[in-house]
């Protein structure tokens, strides 16, 4: 009688773990569906550009040459386009040079620090222009919260 109690007792926990709880099926969860995303970053003045999701697939980013970098005074830019269409134009460089940016017609985005981003709009973005509160919490420096400014 020992001997059946402890076989049965043995057993158990190898039945049970044998089994699936009920609902589970041993079938893995499925994979989640990712979040579309339009994330532009520049090293350089040490800042992330994120769009709304409706940029993703359809948005390019191109950055700006030398000369056109020269000739804004920026040390850095990038120019966002659809197609054929220039959407903005986003230019990066330190206070300094800030008055060089804003007579090239760029107006000030966003500051940290001594680094400063300008903008440029360029043509009507039609279903893809940002609206000013998505423009104004795209900008994420290093260390600092989306859209912050500091001053």
């Amino acid at each position: 009688m020992k001997t059946v109690v402890l076989a049965l007792l043995l057993g158990l926990p190898a039945i049970a773990a044998a089994t699936p709880p009920p609902g589970t099926h041993g079938q893995p969860a499925p994979a989640p569906d990712p979040m579309k995303r339009f994330v532009w970053r520049d090293e350089a003045a040490g800042y992330t550009f994120v769009a709304p999701p409706r940029w993703a697939g359809k948005v390019r980013a191109v950055p700006l040459e030398s000369a056109e970098l020269a000739q804004s005074g920026a040390t850095s830019g990038v120019c966002f386009m659809a197609g054929s269409k220039t959407l903005l134009v986003l230019l990066a460089t330190d206070e300094s040079r800030m008055q060089a940016l804003t007579a090239a017609g760029g107006s000030e985005l966003s500051r940290h620090g001594e680094r400063v981003v300008a903008v440029k709009m360029v043509e009507d973005g039609g279903e893809l222009a940002l609206t000013n509160e998505e423009l104004a919490s795209a900008v994420q420096w290093d260390g600092g919260a989306s859209g912050s400014i500091a001053r």
